[in-house]
């Protein structure tokens, strides 16, 4: 089984349901018991993975505290390998409470200061010399990535025969053109991009799918997927392109890691060979199974569950 690098986000997740949303109209409203949960896409990825029978290793950033305790010990329960995982001296964990309406639709409340301290420096050639695919969570959204890291990380990964994988985070400090000039020593060493909608929109600076894709396809990058929500996502080799929708037929509960259990069952498509079209079928269905519970990876499913839901439900997906 190949193995796959992840490293970005680590945060400590707080689910707060169900929320109304005219709680700053109310004095009160009572919630579900909270329960911690590992959060930050990197790290969302690299469980998901796991959890789908990938060897999977993190690189991330915690503090000294409960928080870090409690995110060390549940990735090793995962079967992560954390021995990109380091400890800051001086600054918190990440956590995030996540605001989730009766629909499942969240909002996040992030202190999020130590992940902008991962840098070039915790990069450990070792790791990405043992894996097959390199994944950066949250591009745009790491400083000290964002100064170079990025850049160099896939620079190196590239050149050791990596397959290289990113998404991106919302930052509002950067718009426009300017992502397209700072991403680009980026994009060229980019296998397959994983944007949202909005995040491809603000990227290109375009509106329409046709669009985003022609700007795209200038600068190399193998596979676009932009991912749509509920809608499911659209895929192009810059070749063919295609629609791939979700599975309406779970119950949402929870929207948090959605995105994040799409790259993961993305990625394990991959792994197993098959068309890209196919395993973003595979990665809908791993996010749809994710979905119907509390948590950014609580729902997903293992690889038998969510090959054989595909293969029941749309047979001739895997001839």
């Amino acid at each position: 089984m190949k193995r796959v690098h992840c490293m970005g986000l680590l945060v400590c997740d707080i689910p707060l349901r169900p929320v109304p949303s005219s709680i700053f109209s109310r004095d009160r409203c009572p919630i579900d018991t909270p329960v911690w949960s590992i959060g930050g896409d990197a790290a969302n990825v690299a469980v998901s993975l796991s959890r789908l029978g990938v060897k999977a290793s993190f690189t991330g950033l915690m503090g000294k505290d409960m928080y870090g305790e409690f995110l060390s010990r549940r990735l090793k329960e995962a079967g992560v390998d954390i021995r990109g995982l380091r400890e800051h001296p001086s600054i918190g964990t990440g956590v995030t409470h996540i605001i989730i309406e009766p629909d499942g639709e969240r909002h996040f409340l992030t202190c999020g200061t130590i992940n902008n301290e991962l840098d070039e420096t915790y990069i450990s050639e070792d790791l990405i010399a043992e894996s097959d695919i390199v994944y950066l969570g949250s591009c745009m959204t790491l400083k000290g990535m964002d100064k170079g890291g990025t850049a160099k990380l896939f620079s190196k990964a590239k050149s050791l025969g990596k397959i290289t994988v990113t998404d991106f985070g919302s930052n509002v400090e950067m718009r426009g053109d300017y992502w397209l000039k700072y991403l680009e020593p980026i994009l060229r060493n980019c296998d397959i991009l994983m944007p949202s909608l909005n995040e491809a929109m603000v990227l290109t600076g375009k509106k329409e799918l046709p669009e985003i894709r022609e700007t795209l396809s200038a600068y190399g990058i193998k596979t676009l997927i932009v991912k749509m929500g509920a809608q499911g996502c659209y895929l192009t080799d810059f070749n063919d392109e295609w629609m791939i929708p979700t599975f309406p037929e779970f119950k949402v509960v929870d929207t948090t890691g959605a995105g994040d259990s799409f790259v993961a069952g993305y990625i394990r498509g991959l792994i197993e060979g098959w068309k890209p079209e196919t395993a973003a079928v595979f990665g809908c269905c791993v996010a749809s199974h994710n979905v119907t519970k509390v948590g950014a990876t609580a729902g997903v499913p293992d690889f038998k569950t969510a090959y054989s839901y595909v293969h029941d439900k749309m047979p001739d997906t895997f001839a």
